[in-house]
């Protein structure tokens, strides 16, 4: 168990992880899976706990870039519609790369908190395109 300091400097990388941005974001408030995730993470006790809060905010992710993507071609026309899917693929392309990358980059390293660490880096790629389709969105939905 690490001892109270080793878990404030382990919080904090874990922090540093998570406030990861791109000009591309269009929220601007703290999102509620983060902020389940702090809480869980702020609550565990174990590098393994750990591991299975951010887990938990990888799959949060993944599921809100489905239904985002899925919103937003249902409100598009045909053509639009084609320029989405065409991106959609290439954007997975990117996100696979980068998994790949990221895992090149953190998997080299030793001890348990990198396994954490990259799963919050491949966390925040998918979180960029939700937050990219879901300003989409907003931008086609009426005020």
């Amino acid at each position: 168990m690490p001892n109270h300091f080793q878990k404030l400097t382990l919080f904090g990388l874990i922090a540093a992880g998570l406030s990861l941005a791109s000009p591309f974001t269009y929220a601007e408030e703290t999102h509620p899976i983060d902020i389940k995730n702090e809480a869980c993470l702020e609550k565990s006790q174990t590098t393994t706990a750990m591991l299975e809060c951010t887990a938990k905010v990888e799959k949060q992710w993944d599921t809100n870039l489905n239904q985002a993507y899925k919103a937003l071609h249902s409100k598009l026309n045909t053509k639009v519609k084609q320029q989405l899917e065409t991106a959609q693929q290439q954007w997975l392309k990117y996100r696979d790369a980068e998994f790949e990358t990221i895992k090149a980059i953190y998997g080299t390293r030793g001890g348990k908190i990198w396994p954490i660490i990259t799963t919050i880096a491949k966390a925040e790629i998918v979180k960029q395109r939700v937050l990219l389709l879901t300003g989409y969105l907003e931008e086609l939905s009426p005020k």
